[in-house]
């Protein structure tokens, strides 16, 4: 984990390998405080998932946990047209806890990196499927 100490409202991430095309991806979430972390879990199938509040542990899955620091959070906004307000700690962990159980998870339009955006800036943005 990175050099800071978590804290309420962190959007936090893990590298992972794509099993299908072997590149690495991020995975993303909210901490909730008490070592759980609220992000989207595998469903039936590798392109379906809910959004469920999980240990770290579960969340890491043995990866290294990183926090994503409000500097880089703000890098992707750099090329929209938008001014970027950042919802308070308990804000955005209350936004996340209210999608716990949904379920409409989508790799290019709705997955997790958008989620853990949306919970914190109100924007549905993703680094990882800009073309």
């Amino acid at each position: 984990m990175g050099s800071r100490k978590l804290k309420l409202g962190d959007i936090v991430f893990c590298q992972r390998s794509n099993f299908f095309f072997g590149d690495v991806y991020q995975h993303y979430g909210v901490y909730a405080g008490y070592h759980k972390i609220i992000h989207y879990i595998k469903g039936d199938s590798p392109l379906d998932g809910r959004i469920a509040e999980t240990s770290i542990e579960e969340f890491c899955d043995g990866d290294t946990l990183y926090i994503a620091e409000d500097d880089s959070l703000l890098s992707i906004f750099q090329d929209a047209d938008v001014t970027s307000t950042f919802y308070g700690p308990r804000k955005t962990v209350q936004r996340a806890r209210s999608m716990i159980g949904k379920g409409d998870y989508n790799l290019f339009n709705h997955n997790c990196e958008h989620f853990a955006i949306w919970c914190k800036t109100g924007l549905l943005e993703s680094t990882q499927t800009q073309y």
